[in-house]
């Protein structure tokens, strides 16, 4: 993290509660409002191949709880 960005985040850490809320919802929103990069295009154009797939019936889904379960071991995470 930068030294600039490390001040501003030192000082919004020590606004009120309801201040903080409405600037990161602010940053939040501005993000949303960035165009993606190459990249994030790369896995939504994957994702909705995948999605499609599945509507096909092409792909058979998996419970979330697995799925979590496989990605937390992969990660070596435990419980």
């Amino acid at each position: 993290m930068s030294p600039r960005l490390m001040e501003i985040e030192r000082k919004a850490i020590r606004l009120p509660a309801r201040e903080r809320e409405l600037l990161a919802e602010r940053l939040i929103q501005s993000a949303e409002d960035a165009p993606l990069t190459e990249i994030e295009k790369a896995w939504v154009d994957e994702a909705e191949r995948r999605f499609a797939a599945y509507r096909r019936g092409e792909r058979k889904g998996i419970p979330a709880t697995r799925a979590i379960r496989k990605i937390r071991e992969e990660m070596g995470w435990q419980g």
